[in-house]
């Protein structure tokens, strides 16, 4: 029994360790330490492991229990950016409602037009952010979402039943990666609204073959994980310029703002810190329960977001269990400061 009860210690301060350093993640630069960020990936089950060892040490050894407890503990206001505790869940009637969604729709998937099928009747936004859509899907989804007013540019689109006063995008490079921007007309308010789609991972090959490889080929599963871990790295550290760029962007804007869309990052990296010095998280504002967005092979990960700046006060924040593209659509309900 000792030394079962000497495993699990050293396994409790391995999980401790890498969750502190996974709060670390959102101020270390990933020039710096790159591979910090990668524990955001991991996040999730880190949690769910000290809450586990927590429960384990309280029917053996109740002291022990409390190095994951402070562990959560000191970590709870980053935890709530994943975990949700708001109940009261309200609507108002000048409620604006919008959805981010990335439909991974290209070719001839288009998945978007199964998700206005399924949302129709029952959510009705009022602004819809879309990533990855294809142009050769523009007029179906103008159709099949009976939006007036739309904008698209490489793979994103805002669709809105409010007038466009303006628009534009930012594109980081050659990729469908970028930003689109409109200002809208809200009762007579001028509001900017961002849709953005960063750096993606590349991760997913390796993830979904990975689990495949464990018991057959444990050699080729390691280097899988090393790719997938390799990938995030990277990828961590060309989505910093550009968050940067929307930053820079959205310093010239006076209007209020609004800011959505596929980051590609968890809520405990330098992405998410960047554009949370500036603005609110509407799911943790207002979320209830887990805030995983992503349906894909890594399961817990949460990497789509709508944020706000001060001129908005958050009512509700749901995340559509809808199973039709590899990402879940979000959605918020706001309502502008008098």
């Amino acid at each position: 029994m000792k030394w079962f009860l000497r495993l699990a210690l050293w396994t409790n301060l391995l999980v401790t360790g890498c969750t502190i350093l996974g709060y670390l993640a959102s101020y270390l630069h990933p020039d710096n330490l790159g591979f910090i960020q990668t524990i955001g990936l991991f996040m999730p089950w880190l949690l769910l492991g000290n809450l586990a060892l927590a429960i384990f040490w309280l029917f053996m050894r109740k002291r022990l229990a409390l190095l994951s407890i402070v562990t959560l503990l000191i970590g709870m206001n980053q935890i709530t950016r994943f975990v949700g505790f708001h109940f009261n869940q309200e609507k108002s009637p000048d409620q604006i409602i919008v959805c981010t969604y990335n439909s991974r729709s290209y070719n001839n998937n288009n998945r978007f037009e199964q998700f206005a099928l399924q949302i129709d009747g029952k959510h009705n936004p009022d602004i819809l952010c879309i990533q990855e859509i294809s142009e050769s899907h523009v007029d179906a989804a103008k159709e099949s979402s009976k939006f007036e007013h739309t904008h698209f540019h490489r793979g994103k689109m805002i669709l809105t039943r409010y007038p466009i006063l303006a628009k534009g995008h930012i594109q980081f490079d050659n990729s469908i990666n970028g930003c689109v921007w409109v200002d809208l007309d809200i009762s007579g308010r001028t509001v900017r609204v961002y849709n953005t789609h960063l750096r993606s991972n590349r991760v997913t090959r390796e993830a979904e073959t990975l689990m495949d490889n464990i018991y057959s080929d444990k050699a080729q599963a390691f280097g899988k994980f090393k790719r997938m871990v390799g990938n995030y790295e990277l990828a961590s550290q060309t989505r910093i310029a550009q968050v940067q760029t929307i930053r820079n962007h959205m310093k010239h804007c006076t209007f209020p703002i609004l800011l959505m869309g596929d980051f590609n990052d968890t809520p405990f990296s330098y992405t998410y810190q960047q554009f949370n010095h500036d603005l609110n998280d509407m799911f943790k504002s207002k979320g209830l329960g887990l805030g995983s967005t992503y349906a894909g092979s890594l399961p817990g990960l949460k990497i789509d977001y709508i944020f706000a700046d001060e001129n908005f006060v958050g009512l509700r924040h749901e995340i559509l269990r809808i199973r039709i593209s590899d990402h879940f659509p979000v959605m918020s309900y706001l309502k502008l400061k008098n």
